[in-house]
């Protein structure tokens, strides 16, 4: 995902006092990797090096995968699709939504979120409308969509009460203004989660630099790991964190204070979904799945951690 804006940033302004490095990475070996089909990467726009992965979702069974793709202002814009792992093939669960709204105010999402019920996958976002009117403006207007695997999506006036609750109070999300960590960098205000004791954030400075960084309580901030904007692609649950690094996706237990590194991976492979139950994680590489190609297309791997 693309970011040419700083919308949503919350300063805070104060200095950091203390801070913590973690523990160097050991190296995990998982079970090889495979690859989702050339051709569904094809289908869905995620060779196209103007398009990113967005927000994406496993469902329960893992056996389905719902991944938006932006390609920003392009006339392919915004949809999200429903992998079959299985059949390696792909449906739409929306139609085209057209470029994300440059009016948000978020940064880790593009206002799109993705959530699985039963067979079922629900899409909150927002679509691009043209004014009633000749010569009224473009706005972006709310929308919701439903979907089941090989399905056509459904436009929905409105979601289903218990799946409107989990889209407004997301495991881990927490805002940023009950929190104000002590930092001298901007607090990205879509990018505050709270994991059991701990508070792990995601910040900027004035130069584009992005930190993800952790505490407990009033304890000592530990700085886990600092690059660009590939850190919002971070994944968690309530055990670890999951997210890319100059050496790789690392896989940090919350706990023990302890980072692994994917070893078949590197600099440039994003987690792109993680599904606790199975410890099933979905991410791009564009050194292939094995990490051994030479860097060319993006493709997307499905990984099972030990």
């Amino acid at each position: 995902m693309k970011h040419s804006s700083l919308f949503g940033i919350l300063l805070v302004g104060i200095a950091v006092c203390m801070l913590a490095w973690p523990a160097a990475a050991h190296d995990s070996a998982p079970a090889p990797p495979t690859a989702v089909s050339a051709a569904v990467v094809r289908q869905i726009g995620l060779s196209d090096k103007d398009c990113d992965p967005g927000k994406a979702a496993f469902s329960d069974d893992g056996k389905y995968l719902a991944l938006n793709v932006d390609c920003g202002e392009t006339r392919a814009g915004r949809r999200v699709w429903v992998i079959d792992l299985a059949a390696n093939a792909a449906t739409p669960a929306t139609p085209p939504l057209g470029g994300s709204d440059p009016n948000g105010e978020t940064i880790v999402q593009d206002g799109t979120e993705v959530l699985w019920s039963g067979a079922t996958v629900y899409v909150t976002t927002s679509m691009e409308t043209r004014g009633a009117r000749r010569g009224a403006p473009t706005y972006w207007d709310e929308r919701f969509f439903s979907s089941r695997p090989g399905q056509a999506p459904q436009a929905l006036r409105q979601l289903p009460p218990a799946v409107l609750a989990k889209f407004e109070h997301p495991f881990g999300r927490f805002p940023v203004e009950e929190v104000l960590p002590d930092t001298d960098n901007d607090v990205v205000a879509d990018g505050v989660f709270r994991i059991g004791k701990h508070l792990a954030w995601i910040s900027n400075d004035a130069h584009d630099n992005v930190f993800l960084r952790t505490r407990i309580g009033k304890g000592p901030i530990r700085e886990l790991s600092r690059g660009g904007w590939e850190l919002t692609s971070l994944q968690y649950d309530p055990k670890r964190l999951i997210y890319p690094s100059r050496n790789g996706i690392i896989v940090y237990d919350l706990d023990a204070g302890q980072p692994r590194r994917i070893t078949v991976t590197h600099a440039d492979a994003r987690p792109v979904a993680w599904l606790a139950a199975s410890r099933k994680l979905a991410y791009t590489s564009t050194r292939g799945c094995d990490g051994k190609a030479q860097p060319g297309t993006r493709a997307l791997c499905i990984i099972h951690l030990p």
